[in-house]
């Protein structure tokens, strides 16, 4: 295709519609008590199973615990493992099999994330079970929407209810999406999809004990390296806590098991369905100011991590991954059953005269934390958050308790992240060069000029994004499907790419909440 006519059949497809200008009524400020007074609601968990009596046969209940094991009947009383179903598969309940004194009951698989299991008779164990609950009809306060292309994590609050009003965004940050050299079959890329916070745990690891990745901090650990050391500190052997010996030629040889100390930082939000593909969205290593250096060198932002990504990958494995004090702060505000919605889009604004009438233009807010040592590998209250206030109203505030503590500032107004022409100072004034710009208004083709029609300046006159800073797979321009509004945290046309690196995750049933498309506001 020529030129012209791809730009015009790009302009076609992946431009906005006309702007929607809109406002919003009066609303509370979440930010009152330092986030403390937000009122967000979190979603009812489902009831886990402690005997059989709350559970009835003909019932389709699911597996709660992430990793559930299911067995075959040898004999009259005899149980063969089989294999692991994984949480949210759905299981129709077939016989109790006695009572309470034997631990398992008949189940038929009624969905599964391992496709191969649907259909079929197991028996389980009453304990990680429970009523199916999915959060998929939670009607949140607050939800995330993650654009993998940009990698910049957006928190919208639903400030009208019936959809009278636009959401409004509360909350922007960068995180490092998945991606790894040599990764041909993109298995460590992070997916598209519809998600929900299932549960949030302080100081995560991999795999239990003996995995990749040891937790941020564990009391029975060896220290892990201090706030002046250098990233590389934290792949040291020194800082992991799992010997692991064997026999060489006669000769006993033991190093220390681990890849990275911290790699999962202070918390872990646990999202599913992620159907084993480890989607969650964590902090990093580092701490609260190194974390967030950190993030840049993994995406070979410094010098440093230019030179690593040569020859290896410092970014995730197919997870979200957040400075720490973000993830901190991402933690306290998101609660159980959030919206988690993972889009590969075009960045633009629903309409940029109401977003500069409705936001602080250039505004940030802060959230004072304190982290503890409690609650390590912990979920639910028990991962307890490190919200200033609640740590000292709850006397964790002990100095033998603190770990680290600080005042944590980010971005409450939207920007647009997108491949356009760009101002740039030379000897003669401005000049325009192409690239990934971020800022909050058109850019100017020179000093004090706007540019009032964006679609000239931007992705969609051009066959292919170079820049990886605004698209991280670097899929071909005339892939990309509809906008992302960043100042309303709607879509609009928006579809997930049909391309390579771009893989679909998350509920198989629905692919984004209605109250996403902004086509469903007055």
């Amino acid at each position: 295709m020529a030129p012209k006519h791809l730009a015009l059949a790009l302009m076609a497809v992946a431009a906005p519609l006309a702007a929607q200008p809109y406002q919003y009524p009066v609303h509370q400020d979440a930010s009152l008590n330092n986030y403390g007074s937000t009122g967000f609601q979190a979603a009812k968990s489902p009831m886990r199973f402690s005997s059989k009596e709350q559970i009835q046969v003909g019932s389709t209940i699911m597996a709660n615990d992430r990793y559930h094991r299911i067995w075959t009947k040898v004999g009259e009383d005899d149980y063969k493992y089989y294999s692991m179903i994984a949480r949210l598969d759905r299981l129709k309940v077939l016989d109790l099999n006695g009572g309470d004194e034997n631990k398992y009951i008949k189940v038929e698989i009624e969905s599964s994330s391992d496709r191969r299991l649907i259909g079929k008779e197991f028996y389980t164990r009453i304990i990680g079970l429970s009523e199916y609950g999915d959060f998929k009809d939670f009607d949140a306060d607050v939800y995330m929407v993650q654009n993998i292309a940009t990698e910049k994590i957006r928190v919208y609050q639903r400030i009208c209810k019936d959809n009278s009003c636009p959401p409004k965004m509360i909350f922007e940050t960068d995180f490092v999406a998945g991606l790894k050299k040599g990764d041909d079959d993109y298995k460590y890329n992070t997916h598209v999809g519809n998600y929900r916070i299932f549960e949030w745990e302080k100081f995560y690891q991999d795999k239990g004990s003996g995995g990749h990745y040891p937790s941020w901090f564990d009391p029975s650990y060896p220290d892990q390296p201090g706030p002046d050391d250098s990233w590389s500190a934290w792949f040291d052997d020194e800082v992991m806590p799992w010997e692991y010996c064997e026999t060489v030629d006669g000769e006993k040889k033991c190093s220390y098991k681990g890849m990275m100390r911290g790699a999962f930082g202070w918390y872990t939000a646990l999202v599913e369905p992620h159907y084993g593909t480890g989607q969650w969205t964590h902090g990093t290593i580092g701490w609260a100011e190194s974390s967030t250096e950190n993030l840049y060198r993994a995406k070979g932002e410094d010098f440093l991590g230019r030179l690593a990504n040569m020859v290896t990958s410092l970014r995730s494995s197919g997870c979200s991954r957040v400075s720490n004090p973000s993830v901190a702060f991402l933690r306290h505000i998101l609660p159980v059953g959030t919206p988690l919605i993972k889009i590969y889009a075009l960045e633009s604004y629903q309409d940029q005269a109401s977003m500069e009438a409705n936001y602080n233009v250039g505004s940030t807010n802060t959230w004072d934390f304190i982290l503890t040592k409690d609650g390590v590998r912990q979920t639910g209250e028990a991962a307890t958050t490190a919200h200033k206030n609640y740590v000292m109203q709850n006397r964790l505030d002990t100095p033998d308790n603190i770990i680290e503590e600080g005042t944590y500032e980010f971005k409450t107004y939207p920007t647009v992240v997108q491949y356009q022409y760009k101002p740039r100072s030379s000897g003669n004034g401005y000049r325009r060069s192409r690239g990934c710009v971020e800022d909050t208004v058109d850019n100017y083709p020179k000093a004090g000029q706007r540019i009032e029609d964006r679609s000239l300046y931007d992705i969609d006159n051009e066959d292919k994004i170079k820049s990886r800073q605004c698209n991280v797979y670097k899929i071909d321009a005339d892939k990309f499907v509809g906008r992302f509004y960043v100042d309303t945290g709607l879509i609009d046309g928006y579809d997930h790419p049909q391309a390579d690196g771009v893989i679909r995750g998350g509920f198989r049933s629905q692919k984004f909440p209605s109250f996403l498309n902004v086509k469903n506001y007055k």
